[in-house]
């Protein structure tokens, strides 16, 4: 069975599990997959669905997962992971995916105002550390499932993250490189049009659009405020402070959501 078929199949038999078995394997399942990052993938999804399948069995037959597994879940996610065999390639592509999907989801916002022009090299110098502050979350999202519980430890990584995340938007803001391309007007507008269309395209193409899913709202509004503040009838509106401020709250409110997406479905 291929990996996308481990995780649907795996996202299907969630569904037959009770409140309380839901939430046991949710932290164990999110712990495996972030835990296990330099580790084998499609192996990593197979001892997950076989672990489902387990309580389901258990359910079946009136038992709880914790009474059925111990009320040590750590111990038992950490013995999985300790099977799974190190797998570097995995380990490639998902930091490969993770950097094209920043650029997916930035390189259309980047594109908003037309007189910045198009910093290159500051879109992957933030892509880089966007990417690495990801993992380091997600590494930080699998220890706090069963460790640092108590009210010090969670206000600690959250100040971190918040200073992580700061430092990003300040390189999104203040990092400028020599490497730009000029596209206002026409140009501007038919890049636009050329980028949302060969995104369209490979999401439309794509088996598991849920990954996917996220990255819509952004990367289409993204596209047709691009365009609209090439054309001279709305540019006046919204290419002034007023105008800046209001594309400033939406695309705030959209990359709210779209983490909320990526929150949820990281749990399937």
């Amino acid at each position: 069975m291929k990996k996308s078929e481990l995780i649907k199949t795996n996202a299907i038999l969630q569904e037959s599990l009770t409140k309380e078995n839901e939430k046991y394997y949710s932290n164990l399942i999110v712990y495996i997959r972030v835990m296990a990052f330099f580790r084998d993938e499609r192996k990593s999804e197979e001892l997950l669905l076989e672990v489902l399948k387990d309580i389901l069995d258990a359910q079946e037959q009136g038992l709880s997962a914790e009474e059925y597994f111990g009320k040590n879940p750590k111990k038992i996610a950490d013995e999985i992971i300790n099977q799974l065999p190190i797998n570097l390639f995995d380990t490639i592509k998902i930091l490969l995916i993770g950097m094209g999907a920043y650029l997916i989801s930035t390189i259309l916002p980047a594109l908003i105002f037309p007189d910045n022009g198009l910093d290159i090299g500051r879109i992957f110098i933030s892509g880089i550390y966007w990417t690495i502050l990801v993992v380091f979350s997600l590494w930080l999202l699998g220890i706090s499932l069963y460790q640092f519980k108590n009210t010090r430890s969670k206000i600690f990584y959250g100040l971190l993250l918040g200073l992580g995340v700061t430092v990003g938007v300040m390189v999104n803001m203040f990092v400028s490189t020599p490497i730009k391309i000029d596209l206002s007007g026409r140009v501007g507008i038919v890049t636009i049009v050329l980028v949302t269309g060969i995104l369209l395209l490979i999401f439309f193409n794509q088996e598991d659009k849920k990954v996917w899913i996220p990255f819509v709202p952004i990367v289409v509004t993204s596209a047709v405020l691009g365009i609209l503040t090439r054309i001279e009838f709305f540019s006046t509106l919204l290419i002034s402070k007023e105008g800046k401020i209001g594309i400033a709250v939406i695309l705030g409110i959209l990359l709210l959501i779209q983490y909320v997406l990526i929150f949820k479905s990281s749990k399937k």
